[in-house]
Protein backbone atom coordinates (compact mmCIF):
# COMPACT_ATOMS: atom_id res chain seq x y z
CA UNK A 1 0.00 0.00 0.00
CA UNK A 2 1.08 3.08 -0.98
CA UNK A 3 0.46 6.15 1.79
CA UNK A 4 1.83 8.75 -0.48
CA UNK A 5 -1.08 8.30 -2.86
CA UNK A 6 -3.03 10.88 -2.88
CA UNK A 7 -6.67 8.97 -3.09
CA UNK A 8 -5.09 7.02 0.27
CA UNK A 9 -4.25 10.38 2.22
CA UNK A 10 -7.81 12.04 1.53
CA UNK A 11 -9.72 8.75 2.95
CA UNK A 12 -7.92 7.84 6.19
CA UNK A 13 -7.44 11.99 6.96
CA UNK A 14 -8.60 11.53 10.79
CA UNK A 15 -8.20 15.52 10.82
CA UNK A 16 -10.57 16.11 8.41
CA UNK A 17 -14.41 16.30 9.34
CA UNK A 18 -15.68 14.77 6.20
CA UNK A 19 -13.92 11.88 7.54
CA UNK A 20 -15.25 11.62 10.44
CA UNK A 21 -18.71 12.77 9.27
CA UNK A 22 -18.31 9.01 6.97
CA UNK A 23 -16.87 7.36 9.33
CA UNK A 24 -19.68 7.97 11.90
CA UNK A 25 -22.38 7.34 8.76
CA UNK A 26 -20.63 3.94 8.15
CA UNK A 27 -20.65 2.91 11.68
CA UNK A 28 -24.37 3.42 11.63
CA UNK A 29 -25.15 1.97 8.84
CA UNK A 30 -23.49 -1.05 10.46
CA UNK A 31 -25.18 -0.92 13.63
CA UNK A 32 -28.61 -0.22 11.58
CA UNK A 33 -28.48 -3.85 10.27
CA UNK A 34 -29.00 -6.01 13.33
CA UNK A 35 -31.19 -3.17 15.05
CA UNK A 36 -33.84 -3.95 12.23
CA UNK A 37 -34.94 -6.25 13.99
CA UNK A 38 -36.49 -2.83 15.90
CA UNK A 39 -38.32 -1.37 13.28
CA UNK A 40 -38.30 1.97 14.80
CA UNK A 41 -34.78 2.02 15.86
CA UNK A 42 -32.94 0.46 12.65
CA UNK A 43 -34.93 1.90 9.92
CA UNK A 44 -34.30 6.06 11.21
CA UNK A 45 -30.86 5.09 12.07
CA UNK A 46 -29.93 3.74 8.56
CA UNK A 47 -31.36 6.77 7.02
CA UNK A 48 -29.67 8.66 9.32
CA UNK A 49 -26.24 7.42 8.21
CA UNK A 50 -27.42 7.77 4.02
CA UNK A 51 -28.12 11.66 4.84
CA UNK A 52 -24.50 11.73 6.97
CA UNK A 53 -22.71 9.89 4.22
CA UNK A 54 -24.05 11.97 1.41
CA UNK A 55 -23.02 15.31 3.65
CA UNK A 56 -19.63 13.72 3.88
CA UNK A 57 -19.05 14.34 0.36
CA UNK A 58 -18.87 17.98 0.25
CA UNK A 59 -16.89 19.84 -2.19
CA UNK A 60 -15.23 16.20 -3.35
CA UNK A 61 -16.27 14.88 -6.59
CA UNK A 62 -17.02 11.74 -4.97
CA UNK A 63 -18.15 9.70 -1.97
CA UNK A 64 -15.42 8.85 0.57
CA UNK A 65 -14.71 4.91 0.73
CA UNK A 66 -16.77 5.18 4.21
CA UNK A 67 -19.66 6.93 2.50
CA UNK A 68 -19.89 4.44 0.21
CA UNK A 69 -20.02 1.06 2.27
CA UNK A 70 -22.57 3.48 4.25
CA UNK A 71 -25.13 4.10 1.81
CA UNK A 72 -24.94 0.34 1.35
CA UNK A 73 -25.02 -1.11 4.46
CA UNK A 74 -27.95 1.40 5.07
CA UNK A 75 -29.69 -0.14 2.40
CA UNK A 76 -29.99 -3.25 3.45
CA UNK A 77 -30.81 -2.10 7.39
CA UNK A 78 -33.75 -0.90 5.56
CA UNK A 79 -34.45 -3.34 3.50
CA UNK A 80 -34.74 -5.82 6.41
CA UNK A 81 -36.35 -3.32 8.40
CA UNK A 82 -39.27 -3.42 6.39
CA UNK A 83 -39.20 -7.01 4.86
CA UNK A 84 -39.76 -7.80 9.24
CA UNK A 85 -42.23 -5.50 9.05
CA UNK A 86 -44.35 -6.70 6.25
CA UNK A 87 -43.89 -10.43 7.74
CA UNK A 88 -45.26 -9.39 10.48
CA UNK A 89 -48.44 -8.36 8.70
CA UNK A 90 -48.71 -11.05 6.35
CA UNK A 91 -48.16 -13.45 9.49
CA UNK A 92 -50.71 -11.59 11.55
CA UNK A 93 -53.58 -11.49 8.80
CA UNK A 94 -52.79 -14.90 7.42
CA UNK A 95 -51.87 -17.41 10.64
CA UNK A 96 -54.77 -18.14 12.79
CA UNK A 97 -52.65 -19.19 16.21
CA UNK A 98 -50.55 -16.17 15.73
CA UNK A 99 -53.52 -13.72 15.65
CA UNK A 100 -54.88 -15.11 18.73
CA UNK A 101 -52.09 -14.94 20.19
CA UNK A 102 -51.70 -11.25 19.17
CA UNK A 103 -55.43 -10.76 20.31
CA UNK A 104 -54.77 -12.17 23.50
CA UNK A 105 -51.64 -9.64 24.59
CA UNK A 106 -53.68 -6.95 23.00
CA UNK A 107 -56.48 -7.50 25.63
CA UNK A 108 -54.32 -7.97 28.21
CA UNK A 109 -52.70 -4.94 27.29
CA UNK A 110 -55.50 -2.59 26.21
CA UNK A 111 -58.19 -4.30 27.63
CA UNK A 112 -59.95 -5.21 24.02
CA UNK A 113 -58.68 -7.64 21.65
CA UNK A 114 -57.10 -6.34 18.40
CA UNK A 115 -59.83 -7.88 16.27
CA UNK A 116 -62.86 -5.48 18.44
CA UNK A 117 -60.11 -2.61 17.70
CA UNK A 118 -59.94 -3.40 14.33
CA UNK A 119 -64.30 -3.46 13.90
CA UNK A 120 -64.07 -0.12 15.87
CA UNK A 121 -61.98 1.37 13.19
CA UNK A 122 -64.26 0.25 10.69
CA UNK A 123 -61.86 -2.42 9.20
CA UNK A 124 -63.62 -6.35 7.90
CA UNK A 125 -62.00 -8.68 10.70
CA UNK A 126 -63.63 -11.92 8.86
CA UNK A 127 -60.84 -13.75 7.18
Amino acid sequence: MDYNNYNYNISHNELDPHVKMAQTALTLGLISIPLCLFPYVGIPMAGVAILLAILSKGNYQKLLPQAKKSVFYSIVGIVLGYALIAHSFVTVFTNPEARDYLNQTYERMYGISFDDALKELGVPTDY
